[in-house]
């Protein structure tokens, strides 16, 4: 296996004490009350992370704001250690679809409550759109659009979440959402969600290709590569074959959006219900960029991340 990178920038954390904030997947989920920093500095201990970006955890949406005082009042008691810089960003939940007045007036209080809009935490916003069970077509809403594009005059980012293994009829209206946001910084999370049981020349495959080719022409969009594990629909304890099983999948990601447009996540705890480690997911990353020019590597794994979300 190839070293570990050290020193990352992690750009996709999930943090909770249910008992401060509603989180209702939670008390279904083998998941505790408490998943926080104290377990997930003891898990990247032996690579470090510089800072990670905290990303919203599908909270009640009546805690949203509740979720954002709290992640922002709990990353700035938190002491940095070489293991664990802190939380350098935040994307908060944010009701995107209610249209430009609306949204306007919760993002100014999701900044107030974050620190304020110079040299705060809020980065970016999300509003999870992988329920299969939703209208895809719901992002073309002339509210859901207008409530994008007002999160330029913050300068806030907004993290697309959906699940081409899923719900593969997500993807392309999300082609023309963006389409219309030439102005707001998209990122992609966990590269789609791709169906990453198919192989390269599968029907499912090729169109997750084809779609990542279409949305990586526009330049507002980035891509984490993360979470991807958990896209797997068994649980293969040979890391060799996972490693042989996503290698043309991070393959697409590289040759779609190239080497500027991607950052590593670490989908932290979310990868431990399929048994996956923060260091084991690291450790599968590295094997599989091992032959990336150093430079190529920094980018995935450190500058990148910092540049995009403005940490």
């Amino acid at each position: 296996m190839a070293p570990l990178y050290s020193s990352v920038i992690d750009s996709h954390v999930h943090f909770w004490h249910t008992d401060e904030v509603n989180v209702p997947w939670i008390k279904t989920s083998p998941f505790p009350k408490h998943k926080d920093a104290i377990e997930y500095t003891d898990q990247v201990k032996l690579a470090g992370v510089k800072q990670a970006i905290y990303v919203e955890t599908d909270v009640d949406p009546y805690h949203g704001l509740v979720e954002a005082d709290w992640i922002y009042r709990y990353a700035k008691q938190l002491k940095s250690t070489k293991e664990f810089g802190g939380i350098g960003g935040i994307v908060s939940f944010a009701p995107v679809f209610q249209g430009k007045q609306d949204v306007t007036n919760y993002l100014g209080t999701l900044i107030r409550l974050t620190g304020g809009k110079e040299g705060g935490l809020l980065k970016g916003v999300r509003y999870l759109l992988q329920d299969p069970s939703l209208d895809p077509k719901r992002v073309l809403n002339d509210d859901f659009i207008s409530g994008i594009q007002c999160l330029e005059s913050f300068n806030l980012s907004f993290d697309i979440c959906i699940s081409c293994r899923a719900s593969p009829q997500q993807f392309p209206p999300i082609q023309e959402l963006v389409a219309q946001c030439p102005r707001v910084q998209f990122i992609l999370d966990h590269m789609g969600k791709p169906p990453c049981n198919s192989k390269p020349g599968d029907t499912e495959f090729e169109f997750w290709k084809e779609q990542m080719i279409k949305l990586s022409s526009n330049q507002n969009v980035s891509c984490k590569l993360s979470g991807l594990v958990t896209e797997l629909s068994s649980n293969d304890d040979d890391k060799l074959d996972v490693i042989q099983q996503l290698k043309p999948f991070i393959q697409v990601a590289l040759d779609t959006f190239g080497i500027d447009r991607l950052m590593y996540g670490g989908d932290w705890p979310i990868s431990q219900l399929v048994n996956t480690s923060w260091q084991s997911w690291l450790e599968i990353v590295c094997e599989i960029v091992k032959d990336w020019s150093e430079d190529d590597k920094e980018k995935l794994f450190v500058t990148n991340a910092t540049r995009i979300y403005r940490i």
